[in-house]
């Protein structure tokens, strides 16, 4: 490796932790910085940005002890899922990952993973005994992805640059956007097809398209499955807050990244997963809430 190359890695990691000590602190410079202890946990009460329905805490774990899973791939919405639950129950939700910007902007429960929280965050294959249920929420592959990769790229609430689409792979035959993109779609059909045919316990399958169209019913249907019943008032209160700060702006609208080559491989793999749906939903003989498999088929 030469000198100069040496220079811009020492320069990019002093940057990046740089920029990381600051996203650290800068929540803690504002209004309503009031710390209060829940068993041995500390949670930030009154996160910059967020103005709680009512104070959220801590759960009985209850005789099992296991907890209730919201899994999900990466970019469905999950983040905004537990800001909804969390808003609706006054319950913390938890997390198999530690986020420290989450952590601090309203979801002091990151890497709590027992049943003092309502659910737990999780992007993972189903584990073996860790959750008594799961809540499956599955976005369209096409938003899902285009999510995540400007997570990774903006964090929670940005939005990537057209430049960054067009980047080229390290081998300079693809777009690395392209390579991200076939990578990913198969791991959104196996993600799903784990939890609907290797997961134990019950699962409850809550379309993204659904929770955006109708959020009261699409709350009021994760509640009836966690068995937690809330004031009518609570439900209003969250579904009137429900943008909250965790709730990506779309952007891009006059540029579509995806070529027709990636449109037919999401199609395909949309379909497989809404078979997986219908059959998982037969079998248990729960029709009755088979969820609408337009708003996944739906671009």
């Amino acid at each position: 490796m030469s000198r100069r190359s040496i220079f811009l890695l020492a320069a990019t990691v002093v940057l990046l932790y740089f920029s990381l000590i600051v996203f650290m602190l800068s929540p803690l410079h504002g209004a309503r910085q009031v710390y209060y202890s829940v068993g041995h946990r500390y949670a930030l009460r009154g996160a910059a940005g967020v103005t709680w329905c009512k104070e959220p805490r801590y759960q009985p774990a209850g005789p099992s002890g296991r907890a209730v899973a919201l899994a999900s791939f990466p970019g469905s919405g999950n983040t905004w899922l537990r800001y909804l639950l969390q808003q609706a129950t006054g319950i913390w939700t938890g997390s198999v990952y530690m986020d420290f910007g989450l952590k601090v902007r309203g979801f002091p429960a990151e890497n709590v993973t027992d049943a003092t929280v309502l659910v737990v965050k999780t992007h993972e294959s189903p584990p073996p005994d860790q959750f008594k249920a799961a809540v499956l929420l599955v976005r369209n592959p096409r938003d899902a992805i285009l999510a995540d990769f400007n997570r990774h790229l903006m964090g929670h609430v940005g939005t990537a640059p057209i430049s960054a689409f067009k980047m080229k792979s390290p081998d300079r035959k693809k777009s690395a956007w392209a390579v991200y993109v076939s990578k990913n779609v198969a791991a959104w059909e196996a993600l799903h097809a784990r939890w609907l045919s290797r997961f134990a316990g019950r699962v409850l399958v809550v379309l993204y398209g659904a929770l955006v169209r109708d959020t009261r019913q699409a709350l009021l249907d994760i509640l009836d499955f966690l068995n937690h019943t809330v004031p009518e008032e609570d439900i209003y209160c969250a579904v009137v807050n429900k943008e909250g700060i965790y709730r990506r702006r779309k952007k891009l609208q006059d540029f579509d990244p995806f070529s027709a080559d990636m449109y037919r491989a999401m199609a395909a793999a949309r379909a497989r997963v809404a078979a997986l749906i219908t059959d998982y939903y037969r079998r248990h003989n729960i029709t009755d809430k088979l969820p609408s498999i337009g708003d996944l088929l739906a671009q």
